[in-house]
């Protein structure tokens, strides 16, 4: 495992962590789901490190029919984070947006993505193969929509002016840029292979990074709002 992918699992785990504590001095409802959503994320990432273990090769019967099965290559873990994340993503931004229609256009955006997902996994069999085609646009287009229509809540509203004191804000912009500054990369996806070198070692600084963004985003949003919930 390389120091970059070591270091993203650190400032999971620190998210995480501001997070439960967070909740723990402020008992904020709305935060809740949030937070079990960062240690599933931290849960996914460690199991996920089986896939390095394989790299190996060992005679144990236990490893031997590991490296056989179809769990073989982690790909169906990581299908499945995908889609559990926007189903958290979904009820967290619908608990917190309290106009209907609102409420209404993120249930049907996350019933379609639900839909699409199950469909194509039982239709083309691969879910241990492969990941959802388009799956970092699918994910772009609920996050837009959930965050958009949290800004127009939030700009509508007299919260406004004491935005820098909602952790949700900064939660929000965080997965906004993530998604965003993911995205187009993905659209470059069959170059990365191990001959292109210079891609691969792009994407893996990239990915890093943009990473590093998002989870210090969520770290400050708790420990930087903290102080306000305690007045």
């Amino acid at each position: 495992m390389s120091n970059y992918l070591l270091a993203i699992h650190i400032v999971e785990l620190i998210a995480a962590l501001a997070g439960t504590y967070y909740y723990l001095k402020t008992k904020d409802s709305q935060m809740k789901i949030f937070i079990w959503y960062l240690w599933f994320v931290v849960l996914v990432e460690t199991v996920g490190m089986y896939g390095y273990l394989l790299l190996n090769n060992y005679d144990y019967d236990w490893f031997i029919w590991l490296k056989n099965s179809v769990i073989c290559s982690n790909t169906w873990l990581y299908n499945i984070y995908s889609f559990v994340s926007i189903l958290i993503f979904g009820k967290f931004f619908r608990d917190i947006i309290h106009s209907k229609p609102s409420k209404i256009i993120i249930k049907i955006t996350v019933v379609l993505y639900v839909i699409f997902t199950i469909s194509y996994f039982l239709i083309s069999g691969t879910f241990f193969e492969k990941s959802l085609p388009y799956d970092e646009f699918l994910g772009t287009f609920a996050v837009l929509i959930f965050v958009i229509l949290y800004y127009k809540q939030l700009l509508a509203s007299n919260k406004i002016l004491l935005f820098y004191r909602l952790p949700v804000f900064y939660i929000s912009s965080g997965l906004l840029l993530f998604y965003l500054c993911v995205a187009p990369l993905f659209t470059f996806d069959s170059y990365f292979l191990a001959v292109n070198k210079g891609f691969v070692q792009f994407r893996i600084v990239f990915m890093f990074l943009i990473n590093t963004f998002l989870y210090s985003c969520f770290t400050f949003a708790f420990l930087y709002t903290i102080q306000f919930k305690k007045e």
